[in-house]
């Protein structure tokens, strides 16, 4: 098991026995394994963007809006900015936090365009629209290609279903939040129609959606780090989203081993075209929703003489 961590760890104990009762010595095994949900760290805000010089494109609808603020729903209050940037952690001296900082004001341009309604964008400080550097409250291992790496091996081996790269569906669903699932795609995604889900989806490559997609939970565009979205719709995302480019290659959505793995991150992309409502809110639930969804996997394995 790879960087991220997993808890709680639970312990389990086999004993194999050979069955011969006339043999004096008899054969014994003993195996221990230890195992745990793959836990994601912590997210540091409703949508992440790690990277420099982020492309984003916000539709100018009036219902359309990222909230930071918890979902009151879920009673825990855990507010977070409605948009976060993430600087390259292999910088070094402030090099990190400036290219966070600078990456935020590229957003703060895009949001306070004429034709976008800023108020939409609100979160845990009530600016007006809210984003913000949040390298130094983020988890180190989204500031770097290499723990971003680590997130989307973790996420591969709890997945419960995987797509290969140009999956294209219409009125698909990814889990329910009674049954939610890990849905993890090795490459690009377009989904369409009156689409819907819960757990974790994890897109290597471009996630392209259109029409009404609802989703509860955590949305990782890790790899090509592109999102975009075209035409109108209703739906809504709950949870967070996370978005980077750490592709070294046009190799690493489809095969994300480190031979592809990029340096340093890249500029991730969120295009959201169109009006309609979507828009995403942030949620504790529903992102427990997302963590609960991981099968267990082994994270160590050991052999007992005895």
């Amino acid at each position: 098991m790879r960087g991220v961590e997993a808890q709680p760890v639970y312990m389990l104990t086999t004993l194999a026995v050979a069955p011969n009762i006339s043999s004096v010595i008899k054969a014994k095994r003993m195996i221990q394994y230890e195992v745990a949900r793959v836990a994601l760290p912590p997210v540091p805000s409703a949508l992440t963007l790690a990277g420099p010089n982020p492309t984003i494109t916000v539709p100018n609808s009036s219902s359309y809006q990222i909230n930071g603020n918890d979902d009151p729903l879920c009673g825990n209050n855990q507010n977070r900015p409605a948009i976060g940037t993430i600087g390259d952690g292999n910088l070094s001296g402030s090099g990190p936090s400036n290219q966070a900082t600078d990456s935020r004001n590229d957003i703060i341009t895009a949001l306070t365009a004429p034709s976008v309604k800023t108020n939409n964008f609100s979160g845990v400080d009530g600016c007006t629209p809210d984003a913000q550097n949040v390298q130094n409250i983020a988890n180190s291992l989204y500031t770097t290609p290499t723990g971003l790496n680590d997130i989307v091996h973790n996420v591969m081996n709890a997945a419960t279903l995987t797509y290969p790269s140009g999956t294209s569906i219409n009125a698909a669903t990814f889990g329910t939040t009674a049954s939610p699932q890990v849905t993890v795609v090795n490459g690009d995604l377009s989904v369409s129609g009156n689409s819907n889900g819960a757990g974790i989806l994890l897109v290597t490559g471009t996630l392209t959606f259109s029409g009404t997609f609802t989703y509860n939970g955590v949305i990782l565009v890790i790899g090509n780090g592109v999102l975009q979205q075209g035409g109108g719709g209703n739906g809504n995302f709950t949870g967070a989203v996370i978005v980077a480019n750490i592709a070294g290659n046009s190799n690493y959505a489809t095969n994300p081993a480190d031979a592809n793995l990029a340096g340093t991150l890249g500029s991730p992309t969120w295009n959201w075209n169109g009006g309609g409502g979507n828009g995403l809110q942030y949620s504790s639930c529903a992102i427990d929703i997302g963590m609960k969804s991981a099968s267990y996997t082994v994270v160590a394995r050991r052999e007992i003489t005895y």
